[in-house]
């Protein structure tokens, strides 16, 4: 039985936009790191400028040199304010990596919040469970409006 040409340019154009979009991702996009720099009206008139830098994602795997001297490269900005908003892990012996490689903004003022990265390891899953699973109820849904999994600080005794 023959297949129709048409099917095969498909299939071709289809396994060649596979083979691009995956080539573009391990080596262009994940060497691609960004500093945008917003300027936001928000303190009074004649105020001191509030330089915030904000750190998220960086799924640090412990080979990563070129991302960690670049994030090293931040503390030159010289922030006043260090907001990180976690998934700093894509690796379990990553850890020391970070730390390094936060380097001097680990001494400026700053807050930091986990992200799920930070608290389990990366782990391969299959991406069609994200459109075949679509009735389960994810953990943001079942925990709406309460702290899963853990005692509220009020029911704790704080307020």
């Amino acid at each position: 039985m023959a297949v129709s040409p048409v099917l095969l340019r498909t299939g071709a154009v289809a396994l060649g936009s596979i083979v691009t979009g995956i080539g573009y991702a391990a080596l262009i996009e994940r060497n691609a790191f960004v500093l945008r720099e917003i300027t936001m009206p928000v303190l009074s008139p004649g105020s001191t400028p509030l330089r915030v830098l904000h750190i998220s994602d960086l799924h640090m795997r412990p080979d990563q040199r070129r991302k960690q001297a670049w994030l090293r490269e931040l503390s030159s900005w010289e922030p006043d304010l260090v907001v990180n908003t976690g998934d700093n892990l894509a690796h379990p012996k990553a850890v020391p990596a970070v730390v390094q490689a936060l380097g001097d903004l680990l001494h400026r003022p700053g807050v930091f919040v986990f992200g799920s990265n930070d608290y389990f390891g990366p782990r391969l899953k299959n991406p069609a469970n994200y459109l075949i699973n679509r009735g389960t109820a994810s953990t943001a849904n079942r925990c709406r409006g309460r702290i899963c999994g853990r005692r509220s600080p009020s029911a704790a005794g704080s307020t």
